[in-house]
């Protein structure tokens, strides 16, 4: 596999919900099957915390140098990233946040490969030079790098709509490569 420059070299790089029942169909009271419930919510969530508290969330990326400061954060704990350039007027992109990126099977991959969301809904003169730098054309656009040179991984990139199985397939190896990374 290999990574892209931003100015276009190419670098050789290592291998790297359910539903619940309503209410009225229930049992009253506490039960063993509720709290085996409550215990496989909490097994689930937490993949879903991690993932969150691991990605560049301190702050909208929305510019040049809010990216770089993204790319700075993560470089400590992990070697690739995903990309995902989204804005508040893009109605795809609130179909992936709400039926994609929620899902626990993308969460579990999140964690290893975390997610650096760039705010491109003010298409301002800092949104377009971001844009620019990333050779994006605007929202909905997903890809991964490697975080440490910010190289995007060719064969990676979704611009519009895509399905879970498309994203999942994307990020399996390098959530593999990760683990394998600390667990050798």
């Amino acid at each position: 596999m290999s990574i892209r420059r931003h100015n276009g070299t190419g670098l050789n790089a290592e291998e790297i919900g359910h539903g619940t029942r309503p209410d009225a169909e229930r049992p009253a009271g506490p039960t063993m099957l509720t709290r085996r419930r409550a215990l496989a919510a909490s097994i689930l969530a937490l993949p879903l915390w991690r993932a969150r508290s691991a990605s560049a969330d301190s702050g909208a990326v929305s510019d040049l140098r809010t990216y770089r400061e993204a790319l700075a954060r993560l470089a400590p704990a992990y070697r690739y990233a995903l990309v995902d350039i989204r804005a508040d007027w893009c109605a795809v992109c609130h179909r992936i946040e709400r039926e994609i990126l929620v899902h626990p099977s993308v969460q579990e991959l999140l964690v290893q490969v975390p997610l650096i969301k760039i705010d491109v809904t003010a298409m301002d003169r800092g949104n377009r030079e971001l844009l620019s730098h990333l050779r994006a054309s605007g929202p909905p656009t997903f890809f991964i790098i490697e975080v440490a040179s910010g190289g995007e991984y060719e064969n990676t990139r979704s611009v519009g709509s895509f399905k879970r199985s498309d994203l999942i397939r994307r990020l399996q190896p390098f959530a593999l490569a990760m683990r394998e990374r600390s667990n050798p």
